[in-house]
């Protein structure tokens, strides 16, 4: 029995009502223009906002998250989606949904298309700190765990449903890191992973949750506990 869809976008939400009115529209733009059977599920982390009424308003399916933090968050939504294909897309405009026409088309060449920063023809639109940090720990997880990608952290992307599901068996954490732990779970199923260069936009609305200085314990914790695997 076929999928009831072509394409899944999980879209975890915090407090994300103002970008959330930009973004869904230009999916349903994109499903449109690629004549796809496209689901817009929003994972919401229980927002104060109306990000959840934004959402219904729009069309999408809401899933209240059980969890705790982006690790949960992507874990329920990939796990709910309804499709062979599922994208996970920022809800604050930083990931122009526009980029996912090319990650489409190009999905029959990767079981996971990354859109990095860090390829030829990529690039950020971020604070100086952010920047350096960000780069310096993708050059690291690359080289330490002998990743075959230059924006491992990277949370743009387009996962083959069946393999994902069961990266996510084995994903645990629940911050930031769950983009390296999903990567690694891919690879370690056979996964075959491309990256195609986009630009990293500045968010539409509101305030990040992120916070670099924050994350650093949390990548060595990552690089720890990876690298075993990555070596199994």
């Amino acid at each position: 029995m076929s999928a009831p869809f072509d394409l899944t976008v999980v879209v975890p939400t915090l407090n994300e009502e103002g970008s959330l009115r930009q973004v869904l529209p230009r999916l349903k733009a994109v499903f449109a223009k690629l004549g796809l059977r496209g689901e817009v599920l929003v994972v919401d982390g229980r927002s104060k906002d109306k990000t959840v009424a934004v959402a219904e308003a729009e069309g999408a399916r809401v899933l209240i998250q059980k969890g705790r933090g982006l690790g949960d968050a992507l874990r329920e939504g990939l796990c709910a989606a309804s499709s062979q294909w599922v994208a996970v897309v920022d809800a604050d405009g930083s990931h122009p949904p526009e980029i996912l026409a090319e990650m489409w088309k190009r999905r029959d060449e990767a079981d996971l298309v990354i859109a990095s920063r860090y390829v030829p023809g990529g690039s950020a639109v971020m604070g100086p700190v952010r920047q350096v940090l960000s780069r310096s720990l993708n050059i690291v997880s690359r080289i330490f765990l002998s990743l075959p990608v230059f924006d491992a952290s990277g949370g743009f992307r387009l996962y083959r449903a069946e393999l994902v599901r069961g990266a996510c068996a084995d994903s645990v954490t629940n911050d930031f890191t769950i983009q390296q732990e999903l990567l690694v779970g891919m690879l370690a199923r056979g996964g075959r992973v491309l990256e195609i260069p986009f630009r990293y936009e500045p968010r539409l609305d509101g305030a990040s949750k992120a916070s670099a200085l924050r994350l650093a314990p949390a990548y060595i914790r990552m690089l720890v506990n990876l690298r075993g695997r990555r070596r199994a």
